[in-house]
C-alpha cells in the first residue's frame, strides 16, 4: 500500500532546506525529511516532493539517500505528477558506495547439516503461503541451481512432441520429450514423482532457449516428459539441441549449489569452500517482484515522466519466475493449468533475445531520464529498460552485472504505436515512439544467467540512439542487437550508432545464430563503427562478428576490429547496401567473409579491408557457397593467410579479379606490429597504405574515466 502522500501543511512546516529531502534507512516516514530527521522510505520523498509540484513549488528538488539498504516489497512506480521541470529535475543521489535498494529477503535460521550442507525453511510469501523463487544469493553470488550435468549440456537421443486439443476452446497445445543418450539421467532414475514438482529442463535450440516444467522420468526408456506450447516449426527441438535439468534432489551434488526443496519445505545449500555460516549473507528475491524501479508514463494520452535523475545508487536482486503466458493458457485443458496455476517452475517459451522478459527498472513514456554511476546487478531479468514512448533519456557510466536476461533495452519489441509497411522507413514520430536515447561508458558483464537468449543491449523498434564506450562481456548471445523488422519491410531503427564499444566472450558455445554486432531490417543512416570484438564462439553453426541479418540495409560497418570468432568476421544473411569499409578482420576459423544470398540489387560495398587468418580459404566453400556470387563491390581489399595461399571458392586471387573483383586490392602481408600477440597496429612499410586504408585506433574502444573505472571494466 502507499504512503499516504505529506500535507500541504505538513510541507510548508518542514525544516529542511529548501528544494531537498533527505532519506536514511534510520530515518522514520513521519519525519520531516531533513538530514537530522530523514524519512525511510525513497517513495516518501517522491511524495513529498510530488506535493510541492502541486502546491506551485518549480524547484530542482534533491533527494539525498544515505548510504544503507532500502527493501521493497513492491515497484518503486514513478508517474507524471513525479516530473521534473526543464532546467529543475528531481534527482535521486546515494550518498555511499553501499547505498542499494533491493527487492531481496535476507533468509534466516540457517542450519549445518552432518553431511556438511545448510538448511533453512522456505521463507513466506506475503499471503503466508512458501515463498517461490528461481535464484538464491550466498555472499553477493548467483548461486548455482542444484543441475545435471554441473557444467556443460547434455545431447538427446530423441526428441518428440504430441500435439493435443483443449476441447473447451479448440485450440492446440503440446507434450513433449527428451530421450536420454546412453546413462546421461542415470543418476535421476528412483527420483520420486512428486520430486519432479518443482524441476525445470532447460533447453537451447539454436537462438532459443526454452524452460518447462517435468511431468516426470521414465527411467526405463530414458524419456524426461514436458508440457507447453507448440515448437516453433523453423527452430524446434533436434538432436543436437543441448539440455540440461535444474533443481533435482540427485543433482545436488557440487559446492556452490542450492536446492529448492518444495515437498519439504526446505532450502538447501552445499557451501563452497571457505564459507562459514556464521558470516554468510543469503538474499532471495521477493516472489513475483521482477521490477524495482517503474516509470509510469502514460503514452496514449500524451503524458510522460520527465526530467528525474538517479545517481549512485545500486539496484539489486529481482525475480524471474513467471507462469505461462495468457495465450498458453488460453490453449491449456483445466488438468494441466491446474499445474500452472500453483506456483512453481518457470513456463518460458522460446523468444530471441528473451524477447518477453522484462527488466529490474522499467520505463514507459520517460523523456530526459538519466541514470548516472548506477548499478544494476543480480536481476532475474534484464537489468533496464526504456520500451515505449522513451526519448532523449541517458545510461551513463553504469554497472551492469549478475544479469538473469541482458542488460538494456530500447524500444518495444510490439512496435505499439508504429504502423510499418513493405519498403518504407517509419519517420513520423508519435506518442509511443522511442527514440535519442544514450547508452555511454557503461560495462555490461555476466548476463543470460537465467534467460541464455538474451542480448547484452537490445535495440528494437526505435532510432536515433547512441550506444558507445560500452564493455559487453561474458554473454551466451548476440553482444549489441539493432533492429526488430525482418526482410525488405520498413522500419523505425534508422540512425542508430554503434561505436567504440568493446564486446568480447560471447556466445560461448551456448547458442547459435548469434554474433558481436547484429543488426535486422532497413537501418538508412546507422553506423557500426570503431568497435572492438574477439571471442566469439558459437554452438552449431554462426559465432560471427558483424552479422548483418534479413533485410539489413544502409548500415555503414567502418573502422572495427573483429579477431578470433568462430565464423566469418562478417557474415551478412541477405541485405541491400551495407558499407563494410576500413576494418581490420582477422583470424576467423571457419572462413573470413560470408554472403549467404544471392539477391538481384547490390548487397555491399566492402572496401579497404585488412583480411588476415591462418589456415583454409577466405570464403567457405560449403556453408556460404554464393559469397563468390553475390552482388558485392569488393575494392581494395587486402588479403593474407598466414599458413597457406589465399584462394576464393578454389580460385586464385588472380582469377577472382579477372571476373572484375576486387580492383586494386592486393594479397599481402600487412605487416601487423604483432599480430600473434593480437597487435595489429600496422608498421610504417605496411602495403595497406597503399591501399588508402586509414589506421585507427582500438584502444579508443570500451569505457573511459578514471583508473579505477576502466580497471572494473576488465574484471568484474
Amino acid at each position: 500500500m502507499r504512503t499516504p502522500l505529506l500535507s500541504a501543511a505538513l510541507l510548508a512546516a518542514c525544516a529542511c532546506r529548501a528544494g531537498e529531502w533527505h532519506v536514511s534507512p534510520k530515518g522514520d516516514d513521519a519525519n520531516p525529511g531533513t538530514r537530522r530527521q530523514p524519512f525511510a522510505t525513497l517513495s516518501r520523498a517522491r511524495d513529498a516532493i510530488r506535493v510541492a509540484r502541486q502546491a506551485g513549488d518549480a524547484s530542482a528538488w534533491t533527494v539525498r539517500v544515505a548510504e544503507g539498504v532500502y527493501p521493497l516489497s513492491a515497484p518503486l512506480v514513478f508517474e507524471p505528477a513525479d516530473s521534473g521541470l526543464p532546467g529543475a529535475p528531481v534527482s535521486f543521489i546515494g550518498e555511499g558506495a553501499g547505498t542499494r535498494v533491493i527487492g531481496g529477503r535476507p533468509v534466516t535460521g540457517w542450519q549445518a547439516q552432518p553431511d556438511g550442507t545448510w538448511q533453512a525453511a522456505i521463507p513466506r510469501a506475503a499471503d503466508g503461503t512458501p515463498a517461490y523463487f528461481e535464484t538464491l544469493y550466498v555472499n553477493g553470488r548467483r548461486a548455482t541451481r542444484a543441475r545435471h550435468p554441473d557444467r556443460g549440456f547434455l545431447l538427446p537421443q530423441a526428441v518428440g512432441q504430441t500435439l493435443l486439443t483443449n476441447r473447451t476452446t479448440r485450440t492446440e497445445y503440446a507434450l513433449a520429450s527428451l530421450t536420454a543418450r546412453g546413462q546421461d539421467l542415470g543418476l535421476l532414475a528412483g527420483t520420486p514423482q512428486q520430486d519432479w514438482r518443482f524441476a525445470q529442463v532447460v533447453v537451447h535450440h539454436n537462438w532459443d532457449t526454452t524452460r518447462r516444467m517435468i511431468l516426470g522420468f521414465d527411467a526405463d526408456t530414458g524419456r524426461l516428459h514436458t508440457q507447453g506450447g507448440r515448437w516453433k516449426p523453423w527452430n524446434p527441438w533436434r538432436t543436437n539441441s543441448l539440455y540440461y535439468v535444474e533443481n533435482v534432489r540427485a543433482a545436488f551434488d557440487a559446492p556452490g549449489e542450492w536446492l529448492y526443496d518444495g515437498n519439504a519445505g526446505l532450502l538447501r545449500y552445499r557451501p563452497l569452500p571457505g564459507e562459514r555460516l556464521s558470516r554468510a549473507e543469503i538474499f532471495a528475491p521477493v516472489p513475483g517482484l521482477q521490477t524495482l524501479v517503474q516509470l509510469n508514463g502514460v503514452p496514449a494520452e500524451g503524458r510522460f515522466v520527465r526530467h528525474l535523475a538517479f545517481r549512485d545508487l545500486a539496484f539489486h536482486y529481482s525475480d524471474s519466475p513467471r507462469r505461462a503466458d495468457q495465450l498458453e493458457r488460453a490453449s491449456l485443458p483445466p488438468e494441466v493449468l491446474g499445474d500452472l496455476n500453483r506456483p512453481g517452475p518457470t513456463q518460458f517459451e522460446p523468444m530471441q533475445a528473451a524477447a518477453r522478459t522484462e527488466a529490474a527498472i522499467m520505463a514507459d513514456g520517460a523523456h530526459d531520464v538519466t541514470f548516472s554511476a548506477c548499478e544494476i546487478a543480480h536481476t532475474g531479468e534484464y537489468g533496464l529498460w526504456f520500451r515505449a514512448g522513451c526519448v532523449s533519456n541517458r545510461i551513463e557510466r553504469c554497472l551492469f552485472t549478475d544479469l538473469g536476461a541482458g542488460g538494456i533495452r530500447i524500444g518495444d519489441p510490439g512496435g505499439k504505436g508504429a504502423s510499418i509497411s513493405s519498403n518504407a522507413v517509419v519517420e513520423t514520430l508519435n506518442s509511443f515512439s522511442t527514440a535519442f536515447n544514450t547508452v555511454d561508458n557503461c560495462i555490461i558483464t555476466r548476463g543470460g544467467r537465467f534467460h541464455a537468449s538474451a542480448t547484452a543491449v537490445w535495440v528494437g523498434h526505435s532510432g536515433d540512439n547512441r550506444i558507445t564506450h560500452c564493455e559487453i562481456r561474458d554473454h551466451f548471445y548476440t553482444g549489441i542487437s539493432v533492429g526488430w523488422v525482418w526482410g525488405y519491410k520498413g522500419s523505425v531503427a534508422q540512425r542508430n550508432t554503434v561505436a567504440f564499444n568493446r564486446i568480447s566472450k560471447i556466445g560461448q558455445g551456448a547458442l547459435g545464430d548469434m554474433g558481436g554486432v547484429y543488426t535486422l531490417g532497413t537501418s538508412f543512416g546507422t553506423r557500426v563503427c570503431n568497435n572492438v570484438i574477439f571471442d566469439v564462439d558459437s554452438y552449431t553453426y554462426g559465432g560471427w562478428g558483424l552479422y548483418p541479418d534479413e533485410g539489413s540495409e544502409g548500415i555503414v560497418f567502418e573502422n572495427n576490429l573483429v579477431h578470433d570468432t568462430k565464423d566469418s568476421s562478417f557474415h551478412q544473411h541477405y541485405g541491400r547496401d551495407n558499407v563494410v569499409r576500413n576494418n581490420i578482420l582477422c583470424y576467423s576459423r571457419e572462413c573470413q567473409i560470408a554472403i549467404s544470398r544471392v539477391e538481384p540489387h547490390r548487397s555491399a560495398i566492402i572496401e579497404r579491408n585488412l583480411i588476415y587468418w591462418e589456415r583454409g580459404p577466405a570464403f567457405s566453400p560449403t556453408r556460404y557457397k554464393n559469397t563468390d556470387k553475390a552482388r558485392v563491390d569488393w575494392v581494395s581489399n587486402l588479403w593474407w593467410c598466414a599458413d597457406g595461399p589465399v584462394t576464393f571458392n578454389g580460385r586464385s586471387f588472380a582469377e577472382w579479379q579477372a571476373d572484375g573483383r576486387d580492383a586494386g586490392g592486393l594479397v599481402a602481408d600487412p605487416q601487423f606490429r604483432d599480430a600473434a600477440a593480437r597487435d595489429f597496429r600496422l608498421r610504417p612499410a605496411s602495403p595497406a597504405f597503399r591501399l588508402g586504408f586509414i589506421p585507427f585506433d582500438p584502444d579508443q574502444a570500451g569505457v573511459y574515466g578514471d583508473r579505477a573505472w576502466r580497471r572494473r571494466a576488465l574484471t568484474d
